[in-house]
C-alpha cells in the first residue's frame, strides 16, 4: 500500500513543493493505489499521423510502468482506447495518464487498468498529430517528469514523485488525519480531535525547515 495522494499532496505543499498532476487529470478509471515508474511519450501536432513510436513502446515490458502521454491534447480526438489497453495489459502496465482525450472507457473498467486523462473524446486522433518523442522528460501542469519519476495513483488523484523519501512523512501525515476521524467519531469536539493532526503538521513543518540548503525534488517545483 502506498499513502493517499492527498496526503503526499500535503506533505509536498508543507515542503514548498509541488508535484500533483490532477487537475487538470480527471479520473477515468482510477484505482485503490498504486506506484510505479514513468514511461514517457510526448505527443504534437504534425502534418501526418505518426504514432508508430507509441505502438513500439506497447510492445516493451511494462511492468510497474506507468505511461505518461504528454501533449495529447494536440489530437484532434482520443488517442488511446481498448485496443491500446489490452495492448498496455499485456506488456503489464501499471496504469496510464493521459494529458488529453481517451475512448472506450467501458473497456478500461472492464480490464482493469487504472487511467487519468483530461477528458473523453468519441472519434479517434485524426491524421494531425505525432509522437515528438520516447523517454525524455515531459511536462504536465508545470510538473517535470521523466523516466525515474515515480507516479503515484489512486482514486483521489495523481502525484509525481522525484523520490520515495516523502513516502514515510506522508504515512504519517495520512495516519493523524485518521486519527482525527476516529477521535471525531468518538464524540470528540473539532478542536480536541485535530490536535492529532496539528501535532504531526508542526513536526513536518520543522522538519521541512531544517532540510539542508539546495536540496529539492527535481521536477516538482
Amino acid at each position: 500500500m502506498v499513502p493517499p495522494t492527498t496526503a503526499i499532496a500535503d506533505v509536498l505543499q508543507l515542503r514548498g513543493l509541488s508535484g500533483w498532476l490532477s487537475p487538470p487529470l480527471r479520473p477515468i478509471h482510477p484505482t485503490m493505489g498504486l506506484i510505479g515508474r514513468a514511461r514517457t511519450v510526448r505527443l504534437a501536432p504534425g502534418p501526418d499521423d505518426d504514432l508508430e513510436p507509441l505502438r513500439a513502446v506497447l510492445d516493451e515490458d511494462l511492468r510497474d510502468r506507468v505511461l505518461v502521454l504528454a501533449g495529447a491534447q494536440a489530437a484532434a480526438g482520443a488517442v488511446w482506447g481498448e485496443i491500446l489497453t489490452r495492448a498496455a495489459l499485456a506488456r503489464h502496465a501499471a496504469g496510464l495518464l493521459v494529458e488529453g482525450g481517451v475512448r472506450d472507457v467501458n473497456a478500461f473498467r472492464d480490464l482493469g487498468l487504472p487511467v487519468w486523462a483530461l477528458y473523453e473524446a468519441t472519434a479517434g486522433p485524426g491524421a494531425a498529430v505525432r509522437v515528438a518523442s520516447v523517454g525524455d522528460p515531459v511536462e504536465i501542469a508545470g510538473v517535470i517528469v521523466d523516466e525515474d519519476t515515480f507516479i503515484v495513483m489512486d482514486g483521489a488523484g495523481v502525484v509525481a514523485l522525484p523520490s520515495t523519501d516523502v513516502l514515510d512523512d506522508s504515512y504519517a501525515y495520512a495516519e493523524a488525519e485518521e486519527d482525527v476521524v476516529t477521535a471525531l467519531r468518538e464524540g470528540a469536539t473539532l478542536a480536541e480531535a485535530y490536535r492529532h493532526k496539528a501535532d504531526t503538521v508542526a513536526k513536518l513543518r520543522r522538519s521541512a525547515s531544517v532540510r539542508p540548503a539546495g536540496e529539492e525534488d527535481r521536477g516538482a517545483p
